[in-house]
């Protein structure tokens, strides 16, 4: 009879359990995605570093594209993409942060 007892608690807290889900809260804002823009950049090679990505705007900001696609390797090249930051080693460059590009499209080369 206990053990009757005790089956039935179980199962009655497991259903209350699941009947007591709260629904997906809906309506939440989706993450907001910032895009950047920079331009590609083979000239600091001497420095240690053979490809940035300058970002745009007037503090010079740089990145270490790291896993760059070959075809976003051209000096000049306009970008716009997202980043996040990667743990990859900077190696001799003191330049930039290490990054991940994702999303990248091509705007065209700097100065056309």
């Amino acid at each position: 009879m206990i053990r009757h007892t005790h089956l039935t608690l179980v199962a009655l807290l497991l259903l209350g359990a699941c009947a007591n889900k709260q629904p997906a809260v809906t309506g939440e804002p989706a993450p907001t995605v910032v895009k950047y823009a920079g331009t590609v950049t083979l000239k600091a090679a001497g420095d240690g570093c053979p490809l940035l990505v300058i970002l745009d705007g007037g503090d010079k900001q740089a990145l270490i594209p790291v896993g760059l696609d070959k075809r976003y390797q051209q000096e000049g090249l306009r970008l716009k993409f997202t980043y996040r930051p990667s743990r990859a080693s900077s190696g001799e460059c003191g330049k930039g942060s290490p990054a991940i590009l994702e999303d990248i499209s091509v705007m065209g080369e700097a100065g056309k």
